[in-house]
């Protein structure tokens, strides 16, 4: 992977973190194309007017309307570099710029201090020195397709005003001022007829079953309560606990929420009988649109599914528990805003547009206990890092 000098500087500035997602390993040849100093397409750039619009189509025409609905562009810098710029979640506050040999993120951080953490395709590809609020990635092939997130790293009392962002983006196979305005409209025309897309959100218990606790539960130690016995986060799977979907139809803004909880058994420790079967309420469950825009939507979703044959230990009740607010944009991106889950089971929140899916969150659980009532469950948080995630 080769990194513009300001970005390798502040890489190489940061501890280690330890991550869910596998540690990048770069092993590319050295770039002979010179990189800026600084970022070339970044948001103040962007809404100074500092870029010449190189697109090619007029403001009136079919296309010029398309790019401007869609927010995309292509965009001259300062150092005569040409790129396709993604608009589409600058409310939301990150671009992106993508030329032949290069992806460039500019985002707005939540403090001057804030750091980030940038992963393509769930593996990790910088870890940001504080202040640093834009990346370069030029190991990108010519014609390739990618999926980046940025994450701000947190300390342990959190912080407000923190977003995690997903952008995804199209590489094109030439560098050509030709090729780029051709990308621009196809992702822009794209994004216009995309028709449908489902947010969901599964949990699941990767164990086939787990021991029942001495207290707080109608079965104690001498019983097991049925798991869903899948480790793998795969979105195809049937196996869960329980299942919260939000089905966006892109034409009108419209939004359709659906769930599932899946029973629960409790066996006999000793034997493997199974004694009980139980299913716990989805009421509490809910997906809702909260908003929308040109080419946008925003969405709620709320987790809530207790274990029906515990009544908890002190004030907090055995149950799967989280919610979160997140921003959905018809070329595929996406912002979460604000979010938390407790720590069991496992949770795993993803994309489906029209056979293309993309991980957005993956994260297993920490504590058995959350099931039954702890009043210790530890919560994560689904807009950032906390140096361990």
């Amino acid at each position: 992977m080769q990194l513009s000098r300001s970005v390798r500087v502040a890489a190489l500035s940061l501890a280690p973190l330890a991550l869910a997602v596998p540690g990048f390993q770069a092993s590319a040849a050295p770039d002979t194309t010179p990189s800026p100093a600084g970022p070339s397409f970044s948001l103040s750039a962007l809404s100074s007017g500092r870029l010449d619009d190189v697109s090619g189509v007029g403001t009136d025409s079919v296309e010029g309307r398309m790019l401007a609905e869609q927010g995309f562009g292509v965009m001259r810098a300062a150092s005569g570099e040409n790129a396709v710029v993604d608009r589409s979640s600058a409310r939301e506050g990150i671009t992106a710029a993508v030329g032949k040999s290069f992806v460039e993120l500019s985002w707005k951080g939540y403090a001057k201090d804030a750091r980030y953490v940038v992963t393509r395709d769930g593996a990790e590809v910088a870890r940001l020195a504080a202040g640093v609020t834009s990346f370069r990635d030029t190991n990108v092939a010519p014609g390739a397709d990618y999926h980046y997130q940025v994450a701000p790293v947190l300390p342990e009392k959190g912080a407000p005003g923190t977003r995690l962002w997903g952008m995804k983006v199209s590489v094109p196979a030439s560098g050509s001022l030709t090729a780029l305005r051709e990308q621009a409209v196809s992702r822009a025309t794209a994004a216009g007829v995309a028709k449908t897309s489902t947010l969901s959100w599964v949990t699941f218990i990767p164990q086939k079953k787990v021991n029942a606790p001495a207290a707080g539960c109608d079965y104690g130690s001498k019983f097991q309560f049925g798991g869903d016995g899948r480790s793998k986060f795969d979105w195809k799977s049937s196996k869960y606990r329980t299942a919260l979907h939000a089905t966006v139809t892109w034409k009108g803004k419209k939004v359709v929420g659906n769930k599932d909880v899946h029973s629960t058994s409790v066996y006999v420790k000793k034997t493997g009988e199974k004694v009980a079967t139980k299913t716990a309420s989805s009421k509490n469950m809910v997906a809702k649109k909260l908003g929308s825009g040109g080419s946008y939507v925003d969405v709620r979703m709320t987790m809530h599914a207790t274990n029906p044959f515990c009544k908890g230990l002190g004030s907090v009740k055995g149950a799967i528990d989280g919610a979160f607010t997140i921003n959905l944009t018809t070329s595929g991106n996406y912002t979460i805003r604000s979010g938390k889950h407790r720590l069991m089971p496992n949770h795993h929140i993803y994309i489906y547009d029209g056979g293309d899916v993309t991980n957005v969150y993956t994260r297993k659980y920490a504590n058995a206990s959350c099931l039954v009532g702890s009043v210790a469950c530890p919560e994560a948080d689904l807009t950032a890092l906390y140096g361990k995630f």
